[in-house]
């Protein structure tokens, strides 16, 4: 049977540079990388963790039309102006094929580009949470 374990999560922020700053002081956490941009989703990013392990990355619209953006407009509110905080959790699975198949056999939905080690299970399947899977042992950061 196909398990899940955690491989990092994703957390929408207003500001990146702010963010990345905040991780380092308060948490500790170190840059792991440059600021990257992801065209297909429109957002920026950039991964934070310690040393060589991967925990977060701080994520951040480039485009009013980004999934991220609608996200953070959709739940900003008197407490939280920017509408940050956690996006996307990714779990890594030993086989994702047989995952994927499980997720959508009890009704579940999957998207999936034939050929990626990665899915995304989408949060109407999962209580709401937006899940992406990645082979274990990929090369995915």
């Amino acid at each position: 049977m196909a398990t899940l374990t955690i491989h990092h999560y994703n957390t929408a922020v207003h500001d990146l540079d702010q963010a990345v700053a905040d991780y380092e002081s308060r948490l500790g956490m170190e840059q792991l990388g440059p600021r990257q941009n992801n065209p297909v989703g429109k957002f920026d990013y950039i991964s934070m963790g310690y040393g060589d392990t991967f925990i977060t990355r701080l994520i951040t619209p480039s485009a009013e039309d980004s999934p991220i953006a609608k996200v953070m407009k959709d739940r900003a509110s008197t407490g939280n102006p920017h509408g940050e905080g956690m996006y996307l959790i990714c779990y890594e699975t030993d086989d994702i094929d047989a995952f994927c198949v499980r997720v959508e056999a009890n009704g579940g939905r999957v998207n999936r580009v034939p050929g990626r080690s990665n899915a995304w299970i989408h949060p109407t399947s999962t209580h709401f949470v937006f899940m992406e899977v990645v082979e274990r042992g990929s090369s995915h950061m």
